[in-house]
């Protein structure tokens, strides 16, 4: 009787040690969305905030509350994953954008934060 409650119990253990390292290792990227994207358009707003405009195939993200803010944390990699800048990023620039797709409690609307932009190649062909 001792020994099934011993295997019982370790058995719920093993469980729960299990279910957390599954948690702890998946949950920061639970809300992460990938996609790839063109860039229409690259405004810099009066007070030096970055914002892109780019197109999906279902979305345009053109309106300034839902265009794509880089931030001083946003990563901007070329094809090869070394670090570019902004001023490397042209528009007809095919892109893939990794987001946190969620909304905020902060911010009444949809606000995405971008992780990273990746720049797939040089231009769209027209």
């Amino acid at each position: 009787m001792k020994k099934k409650k011993r295997i019982l119990l370790g058995a719920v253990v093993l469980g729960i040690i299990v279910l957390a390292i599954g948690l702890l290792t998946q949950s920061p990227k639970w809300s992460q969305r990938s996609f790839e994207a063109v860039v229409k358009e690259i405004i810099t707003q009066p007070d030096g905030e970055v914002r892109f405009i780019v197109e999906r195939t279902t979305e345009i993200y053109g309106d300034p509350i839902h265009s794509l803010g880089i931030s001083k944390d946003t990563k901007l990699l070329s094809a090869d994953d070394k670090k570019i800048t902004v001023r490397d990023i042209q528009p007809k620039s095919f892109v893939k954008v990794t987001l946190k797709d969620a909304f905020n409690e902060e911010t009444p609307f949809y606000y995405p934060i971008v992780y990273e932009i990746k720049l797939l190649n040089k231009s769209q062909e027209s």
